[in-house]
């Protein structure tokens, strides 16, 4: 077995609650929740799991975190083949095939 022990129910909440301004100037610096959450449990100032702080953190810090997929895609640069809103052909499926287009030579 392992020599890991659970913390007690609702003792993240508490772990948290007590490092509040800490979490929320490490937010403001850029950090996202997994840097957050390696730092701390470095440091000792949490023992819980990794889904435990997501849970307790999602409970008290909702909508302080940019979603990664939200952030990566505002930042990311328009390539070439990228086609414009409303730019686009229209795009019909015809039924019966040109096998003329698909002949071996």
């Amino acid at each position: 077995m392992s020599d890991h022990k659970r913390i007690g129910r609702n003792m993240g909440r508490v772990e948290l609650l007590a490092i509040r301004d800490i979490v929320n100037a490490m937010l403001k610096a850029g950090y996202d929740r997994k840097k957050i959450h390696c730092r701390l449990k470095e440091e000792g100032r949490v023992t819980m799991s990794y889904p435990t702080f997501c849970y307790q953190f999602k409970q008290q810090f909702a909508g302080a975190a940019t979603p990664a997929s939200e952030h990566n895609q505002a930042r990311r640069p328009e390539t070439p083949g990228m086609m414009k809103a409303g730019k686009s052909e229209p795009f019909s499926v015809n039924s019966k095939p040109n096998l003329e287009k698909f002949s071996v030579r």
